[in-house]
């Protein structure tokens, strides 16, 4: 996996879609210089949710652009693959030609130019996909029954496919994007920087609002000091994504030092002294909303009721 290659993906592939997302599959299986691509297409296919047909479309297109480049053909022996590598211009900084994608030049018996009143047809041959190889289609009548290459009688089976448009298909986009602001600020200062990308990809979908990335950033600068995550320099800390998963910004930290069982280590602890105190219980909606206090500060308002109660209760 190339975490860099990933986020030059992310910021300068000059596709969308799906295709980004095949994209985004093929780097994580390449080291930094963009070498050493090898996925099998089933593998690629399952990754990105696509047809294998799709997938080997898409990969024809980028070969055609510049930005794959084949380094190594599969010679039919069972578990070899194709060995790819990304354009080592590209990972350099470079930008590709404008025009990206595989270029087609239409059928003459349906490309048709404007001539005034009239349409003339242009004489120029078709070329459709084949595979990972463009072979050209002479010229005749391509009934969708009588065509001896055809969807009914078609001799290649599935290697023969329709031309698949370079335009953005914005309905298999990764994962929404709504929300998607201040993921940099609270990755920082997480203390396990370890798979950043689906770390980003779990947050995104989250979307967290701003009064929620307010109580994750006080959960993580609280939890980042208890005996857990500074044990053996933060070996029990788990992943950023991991964290978001399981809404671990919920969690009341452990303080350091502080006796094993003792009733604020515990949000049910801490609400079950909040009831014996008569103390109302936390409005979360409030807080959501923007216009409450965050648990931390009612957990400082409890304890500060315990104090002047002159009690020291464990769970």
């Amino acid at each position: 996996m190339s975490i860099r290659l990933m986020t030059m993906v992310f910021d300068r592939y000059p596709e969308g879609g799906s295709e980004m997302l095949l994209a985004l599959a093929m780097v994580d299986h390449a080291r930094d210089d963009g070498t050493s691509i090898w996925p099998s297409v089933d593998e690629l296919a399952r990754k990105t949710r696509q047809s294998r047909r799709t997938v080997q479309r898409q990969i024809a297109k980028m070969v055609a652009s510049g930005w794959l480049e084949q380094v190594r053909a599969a010679t039919g022996r069972r578990g070899l693959t194709n060995e790819y590598r990304v354009s080592a211009a590209w990972v350099a900084g470079e930008t590709l030609p404008p025009t990206t994608g595989v270029t087609l030049t239409p059928d003459e018996s349906a490309a048709e130019t404007a001539t005034g009143d009239r349409l003339t047809p242009l004489k120029t041959p078709e070329v459709i996909h084949t595979g990972d190889r463009l072979t050209p289609h002479g010229v005749g009548s391509r009934g969708v029954t009588g065509d001896a290459r055809g969807d009914t009688g078609d001799a290649r089976g599935d290697t023969a496919m329709t031309p698949e448009s370079s335009g953005t298909i914005i309905n298999h986009t990764p994962y929404p994007r709504r929300g998607a602001t201040g993921f940099d600020e609270l990755f920082s200062i997480y203390p396990n920087q370890d798979n950043r990308m689906k770390a980003q990809r779990r947050y995104l979908r989250l979307a967290p609002t701003a009064a929620q990335q307010q109580t994750m950033r006080a959960a993580i600068e609280a939890q980042r000091l208890s005996k857990r995550w500074t044990k053996d320099d933060g070996e029990f800390v788990p992943e950023f994504a991991t964290w978001l998963r399981n809404e671990r910004w919920r969690d009341v930290p452990r303080a350091p030092g502080a006796n094993a069982g003792a009733w604020h280590e515990t949000r049910s602890g801490i609400d079950a002294m909040a009831r014996a105190l008569g103390l109302a219980a936390w409005d979360e909606a409030a807080f959501s909303m923007g216009r409450g206090e965050s648990y931390l500060a009612f957990t400082a308002r409890v304890r500060q009721a315990v104090d002047r109660a002159g009690s020291a209760v464990c769970a």
